[in-house]
């Protein structure tokens, strides 16, 4: 058996320790769900829509669920 790092977070010495949740990148969880379920997750601001994909969101979220009350 190997040691431990100096510093490093040591093993949970219980079994409740098995039920530490992990970090899931938000992007998998995203990607996951249009994958799976044909569920679309998008933010008006990510940098890596363009002005015409980020107004064809914009309408057709304002179309499901009503304009934004927020000043654009």
């Amino acid at each position: 058996m190997s040691r431990p790092l100096a510093g490093a977070p040591r093993e949970p010495r219980c079994a409740l320790g098995q039920m530490i949740p992990t970090a899931i990148a938000p992007d998998a969880v995203k990607a996951a769900g249009w994958r799976d379920h044909g569920l679309l997750v998008v933010a008006l601001d990510d940098p890596r829509l363009g002005w015409a994909d980020r107004e064809l969101v914009r309408t057709i979220g304002d179309k499901l669920y009503g304009t934004q009350e927020v000043q654009r």
